[in-house]
């Protein structure tokens, strides 16, 4: 009987190691790399900056988060000709896939006194990155017949 148990204490220590090892393989593995990259996508929703002019921030847009997996920025636009920029801050969630970017978006205004873009609002994207998938949504400092925007992307390079 004691050899029995031995022989079992031993397969177990076997697989606990094996687990172990498996788990800080995974652990190393550069699995935040997948971040980086190139996403784009689509966005809904509606701002008035000016009483005639509305634009639809994040209609399409297309970003980029660096290797450092610091910063996510780009570019947007809408059917309409308007676009724009944002900027964020990539946070790493407790959850391993997930990670958050929160920042601001800009409007290029056309009729506007600089060439710089104009603050329009903030923004927050949830990045599932081992799926390329992201959502999130944005809100604006203008009235709007939608209160809050979403946007949905995907990540586009590297793949």
């Amino acid at each position: 009987m004691h050899l029995r148990v031995t022989e079992q204490g031993a397969t177990m220590r076997k697989i606990l190691i094996a687990a172990i090892a498996v788990a800080l393989i995974l652990a190393a593995s550069p699995a935040m790399a997948q971040l980086a990259g190139v996403w784009e996508g689509t966005g809904k929703g509606n701002c008035y900056p000016r009483n005639s002019t509305v634009i639809y921030p994040w209609q399409q847009w297309k970003g980029e988060i660096p290797a450092t997996q610091t910063t996510f920025s780009g570019t947007w636009n809408d059917s309409l000709g308007n676009h724009g920029t944002f900027k964020g801050k990539i946070e790493f969630s407790p959850i391993p896939e997930l990670a958050k970017a929160k920042g601001s978006w800009y409007w290029f205004d056309p009729l506007g006194p600089s060439t710089q873009p104009v603050y329009g609002g903030d923004f927050v994207m949830d990045f599932w990155f081992t799926m390329n998938r992201c959502n999130g949504n944005w809100t604006t400092i203008w009235p709007s017949t939608s209160a809050e925007g979403t946007m949905k992307g995907w990540k586009v390079w590297p793949d």
